[in-house]
């Protein structure tokens, strides 16, 4: 290369070492790389067109929830949490002695099922305790958040 090229002439010219180099070597079966073709001293030939700058990404201000909207989720999953609470109870005081290890096939199964039934409200219920103290560590941020807006710290 004698003077400056740009950078799709420059591709040609690789391409035409490439293939010069397969006609000398005909027992490598690979492809040869482009890469093995550069030389030193190319770079000072080859025209590279300037990038135009990345546009600047525009910044959104983050939305928060409200306090109030929050409490009103809460009251909901305390709502939620004495349902699934009050679930695990039949209001007949026979039914508590239900054991899977009873004598009476009939007591067993029932008292299996009884119990499947507790683990699974239990299960609920720990799940809604955790969301309730998310929830309460939400409020007392947005309340916080809320009493800064307007300037009451």
């Amino acid at each position: 290369m004698t003077g400056p090229i740009s950078r799709d002439d420059y591709m040609q010219v690789l391409v035409a070492r490439q293939q010069a180099w397969h006609a000398r070597n005909p027992h490598v079966k690979l492809p040869a790389l482009y890469e093995w073709f550069i030389e030193d001293g190319d770079e000072l030939y080859v025209i590279v067109p300037k990038q135009a700058p990345a546009p600047k990404k525009t910044v959104t201000p983050r939305v928060y929830r409200s306090a109030e909207s929050l409490r009103a989720e809460r009251d909901k999953l305390d709502a939620d949490m004495a349902r699934v609470a009050g679930a695990g109870d039949p209001g007949d005081r026979a039914a508590t002695n239900l054991s899977p290890y009873s004598r009476s096939r009939a007591a067993a199964s029932a008292g299996r099922r009884r119990f499947a039934q507790m683990d699974r409200a239990l299960e609920r219920y720990t799940a809604m305790s955790r969301r309730r103290d998310a929830l309460d560590s939400r409020i007392a941020k947005a309340e916080a958040r809320e009493a800064r807006r307007n300037g009451d710290a």
